[in-house]
Order: structure tokens, then C-alpha cells, then sequence
């Protein structure tokens, strides 16, 4: 089977990106990586959100300071459970899909 590569728009990134957005399937999701203080580190997930389709057409110019609220959590993958491409910046393989319950 060959994979299927989603491009993807990213911030912050330390190690790997910590906020993707990606459309797949006429959605548009956020993979969202967040700072635990207590840890002093990032989650080993991301929270997965659906967001609305108003987002689409404004997520180049808009904030990304609290997407995820604007958003449906949908769920949550580990970190180290995403494949992504080998500069880990342009596209990440869409059978992490296949990990979350279906909508």
C-alpha cells in the first residue's frame, strides 16, 4: 500500500512540530503539542481537533493561540505515533487517521 502524504502548515517547532494543521478528507485538523509547566517539557501527544470550516480560509493570517478551542477534540495520538516526512516540516503520512475513532 503506498502512503498517502498530507501536506501540512506547522508552529513551534522543537524536535518535531507542536501545532500541525492539515486537511484530509474536506477536513481540516489541528494536531496540537502543548507545554506541561509541571513537566517542564511538551505532552507526549497531541489533542487531534476538527476544526470549522470558517477556519479554512483564514488559518494563514490568523492566530494560533488557542485553535484548539475553536475546534471538536476528536482525540489524541503520541508524538512518537505520527510519521512524518524526513525534514519533519511539510507533510506528515495519513494513516495517523487510522489511530483516531471515526467521526
Amino acid at each position: 500500500m503506498t502512503a498517502e502524504w498530507l501536506p501540512i502548515r506547522y508552529r513551534d517547532f522543537y524536535d518535531v512540530p507542536r501545532a500541525i494543521v492539515v486537511e484530509w478528507r474536506g477536513g481540516l485538523y489541528l494536531f496540537d503539542c502543548l507545554f506541561d509547566d509541571e513537566l517542564e517539557d511538551y505532552e507526549p501527544f497531541y489533542n487531534v481537533y476538527l476544526l470549522p470550516d470558517e477556519v479554512k480560509d483564514s488559518i494563514g493570517s490568523m492566530s494560533w493561540t488557542d485553535l484548539g478551542h475553536r475546534g471538536r477534540l476528536i482525540g489524541r495520538v503520541n508524538t512518537g505515533d505520527i510519521e512524518l516526512d524526513v525534514t519533519k516540516r511539510e507533510a506528515l503520512n495519513a494513516s495517523v487517521f487510522e489511530r483516531l475513532p471515526p467521526l
